[in-house]
This record gives C-alpha cells, structure tokens and sequence, in this order.
C-alpha cells in the first residue's frame, strides 16, 4: 500500500510540474488609452524565452515555468506581470522620452530605430521649416548622409530631382519611391516643350506638399529597406507622414501653431568678365562669334543687323549701336528674390477622437525678373477609436 502511494505521489508532482513548464498563455497587449500595441515583445522573465504580438497587439507564448511576463515595445515603458491563468491582459503605458526613437518603416509600421537592420535616416520635420522653400526637398540640402538633391537655378517652384546612394542603373528613373501616409506620390515632372528649344522651367509633384503639415519623414535606403514595396523601390522608399491631430498627453485643449518668415535670395558671385574687346573674333566685328573682336574705342559704332533694325525702328534710328562696353549688363540682370511665408495649424486630440488643420500661402518672387511661384494649401486629418461590442 505504501509503494501505491508513493507511486500516485510522484505521478500527480510529475503531472504538475510538466503542466507549469508547458502551460500556453494567450492574450494581449494594450496602453493605457486601450490602443492595442503592435509588434509588442513577450519575454518570460528571467529567461530567455520570448515571442512578439501580432499588429493587433494579440500574442502566445508558452512558458517554462515562470510565474512572470515582461512586455516591452519601442515608445512605451517595459511592464511586468504576474501570470495567474492561462490568459493576460496587459497594460503598458507610453513612455514620451523614448518617442523620439521610433521610426515608420514599410506599409507604415512603427519600429525602434535600433531594431531596423537596414539603413534608416529619420528626419525632423523642423528641419524642413528652417528656410521656406518652395519645394521641401530643397530643405533636405546637407541635411541627410548619402542623399543627392540637384534643383533648377534661377526659377521659383522649378522641379527637384533626389536620389539616394547614387545611380543604381543606367537606364530609367533613379529616385526613390515616395510614400506619404501610405500612398505612393509622383516627383515627375511634366513638361510642354523641350526645355533647351523654349518653353519654362517645370515643377515636380513633391511641390503640392506643404512641409508645415509634415509630421515625420523617414528615408529608406537601399532596395531591402523598400522590399514590401516592390521594385519601385529598388532606389530607396521616402515615407512622409502628415499631422493627424495628436497633442501631448500632459496638455489639455487645442495646439495652435503660427509660423511667418521672410528669407531673400541674391546671386553669390559671377564670373570675371573682360571689358576691353567687343563681339567678334580675330579682330573683326562683323564675326560675331566670340568675345574676341576689335578693341573698343571712344565714338566708335556698329551698324545694326538688318532684321534688328527693321523690327525696332525707334531704338536705332540711326541704324547704328554704340560700340563700347556694358561691364553691368549681367549683374543688372539679376534682382533680389524674396520668398514670405504664412502658415497657421490647429492640433486637437484625446484618448479617442484627434483632429488637425494646416493652412499656409508661400509666395516667391526669383531673382530673374519676371518669374513668380505662388503656393496656397489646407489640409485636415484626423481619426477615432471606436469601441464596438
């Protein structure tokens, strides 16, 4: 009787010591505002048994005998908690000093910076509202290692071209894929007319963005950082994300944000130019090939082309033109551009419900006469969590 009983002992400790180290826990992982967190890391503490949680915060682990579960994820304090069934719920809080270390990686995932195995360059959207400028990629300019910013001179609104790491074929386009709050956006240019035989200088697509509505922008590099993307991502991904309303959790009401800015541009310096010989070349006038005609004179003239004369009458009624020097008649082409921006922006949220408005007006007027770049913009955005059960 006595070997029974200590048979049926060891059977029932055995039965529960292999129950406590196999036991499965189901369950999820939410903030404090009820969001579910995603991509959440579950670690058995003391351990090094550990899972990650679904998008939608759910997870399964099984465990080897510890009583505790530790959650931790990138923007939100670690938490530990006791495991008592076979299913958890818990609550983790956010943890604002560490938001800064979050990034937005493909279809929008938000990610530790330090867990991206790939090159990743987070951009402060401050940066971009340093300097108004008409196109927002010309505020990236020596702002992020390895991306090339090439735009047209002389023309406001004139079209950006950007590329990352360099030229990655021989053939095509090498920009990167665009993303702004998960829809790919168009940097192409579209043109009327060759741009050596006549026409104007173009905008490209990036130009209708209004960087006072940038929330976060994050460069990808490389074609592994874009793989969910396909091969419009093979020159590297730009994913942008615009404001939706949310205010600090330690401030209550609405954000109101009032930006004003004047910025003038002039031409940094020109060419040495020599003043002593006029048009032509080896000494002829008539030859007007060059810069390397006869010497100018004091009274000396040059009879005017005969097209020239014939359309302008009442310029050369002589039909001659003074044969001297004009040291400023490049200089005096060139004005001085000034560029004014206004910009307004409301931010509003709570647990449920976040809103945000953004309206601004750029003007800038270039430093070749005559050319002007006017932009106007609003835009709202906003969500709500609903609960439904």
């Amino acid at each position: 009787m006595r070997k029974i009983v200590t048979l049926l002992t060891v059977l029932m400790l055995t039965g529960v010591l292999a129950f406590s180290q196999g036991r499965t826990i189901t369950g999820t992982v939410k903030d404090d505002s009820g969001a579910p967190v995603p991509f959440a890391t579950v670690s058995e503490t003391g351990t090094k048994n550990a899972t990650t949680a679904n998008a939608n915060g759910d997870f399964s682990i099984k465990t080897q005998g510890s009583g505790t579960l530790t959650f931790t994820a990138a923007g939100y304090n670690a938490g530990a908690f006791p495991v008592s069934g076979n299913s958890l719920h818990a609550v983790i809080s956010r943890n604002a000093s560490e938001l800064s270390t979050v990034v937005v990686t493909a279809a929008g995932i938000k990610r530790s910076e330090k867990t991206i195995g790939y090159a990743i360059s987070k951009v402060d959207p401050g940066t971009l509202l340093q300097k108004s400028e008409p196109d927002m990629l010309k505020g990236l300019q020596g702002k992020v290692a390895g991306v090339d910013i090439r735009s047209g001179q002389g023309t406001p609104g004139a079209a950006t071209r950007i590329q990352i790491r360099g030229n990655s074929s021989f053939f095509g386009d090498n920009q990167p894929l665009i993303i702004v709050d998960g829809v790919p956006y168009s940097n192409n240019s579209v043109a009327t007319s060759g741009s050596l035989t006549g026409g104007g200088a173009y905008g490209s697509g990036i130009a209708d963005l209004d960087p006072n509505d940038i929330a976060s922008m994050n460069i990808l590099k490389g074609s592994s950082a874009g793989a969910l993307y396909g091969s419009r991502a093979s020159n590297g991904v730009i994913i942008i994300t615009t404001k939706s309303g949310s205010v600090s959790r330690t401030k209550k009401g609405m954000e109101v944000n009032a930006k004003s800015s004047i910025s003038f541009e002039t031409i940094a310096n020109l060419p040495d130019y020599q003043n002593k010989y006029g048009t032509g070349s080896l000494g002829n006038a008539s030859n007007a090939n060059g810069s390397w005609g006869k010497a100018f004179a004091p009274g000396d003239s040059l009879p005017v082309w005969a097209s020239i004369g014939a359309a302008y009458p009442e310029l050369y009624p002589s039909g001659k033109v003074a044969y001297r020097a004009y040291p400023n008649n490049v200089k005096d082409q060139f004005t001085t551009g000034i560029v004014t921006e206004n910009s307004v922006g409301f931010n509003t949220g709570d647990e449920k419900t976040s809103f945000s408005l953004t309206a601004s007006q750029l003007n800038h007027s270039g430093y070749v006469p005559n050319n002007k770049y006017n932009r106007t913009n609003l835009s709202a955005g906003g969500g709500s969590k609903l609960a439904i059960g």
